[in-house]
């Protein structure tokens, strides 16, 4: 059974009755994530499944019923859905890498395993402008200390992509 699960995923495990969240991956075969009692386990990747999001649908509980997703004004499919169609200039995406934007319980996580999950997200964002012909890639990555920035210009330099920085965000040529 092959999944292709990324860092945030929301999961099942299969052997017992719990969930959690992707916090990031080790190696090709383990996960390291946060599950639903707010504890940090490594499992295999083998051990966990999608979490199903048909029942989150509001067809999936009939006509009558409100969600949460009308009451709130961000709705909770999209929570983490930072790679979008950047709305003042058409031709580019862009792609918002702030950790509260990408993961659900991110405050108990070291520095270096935000900044990781930060450069997979970027990464999978860089794959998916290639393979979908975008031409243009707005990184969002803040002003802060400038570790990311770096983590994201050193990435770019491997990708051999050119880019220009501004502030708070990285503005990259993809084609």
């Amino acid at each position: 059974m092959s999944h292709h699960f990324k860092t945030g995923d929301r999961v099942l495990f299969i052997n017992e009755n719990d969930k959690g969240t992707i916090l990031m991956f080790i190696g090709n075969t383990k996960v390291k994530l946060l599950n639903s009692n707010g504890f940090e386990e490594m499992v295999a990747i083998n051990d966990i499944i999608p979490f199903p999001t048909e029942t989150h649908d509001q067809n999936a509980y009939g006509k009558s019923f409100t969600t949460k997703e009308e009451e709130s004004p961000i709705s909770l499919t999209h929570k983490f859905y930072q790679f979008v169609n950047d709305k003042i200039e058409p031709m580019s995406f862009k792609a918002d890498l702030h950790i509260e934007n990408l993961i659900e319980n991110y405050h108990h996580l070291e520095n270096f395993e935000i900044i990781q999950i930060q450069k997979n997200r970027c990464e999978a964002c860089i794959q998916y402008a290639k393979k979908h012909d975008i031409p243009r890639l707005k990184i969002i990555h803040g002003v802060g200390q400038g570790v990311l920035k770096k983590e994201i210009h050193d990435l770019l330099r491997i990708y051999h992509l050119q880019f220009s920085d501004d502030y708070g965000f990285t503005e990259v040529i993809i084609a």
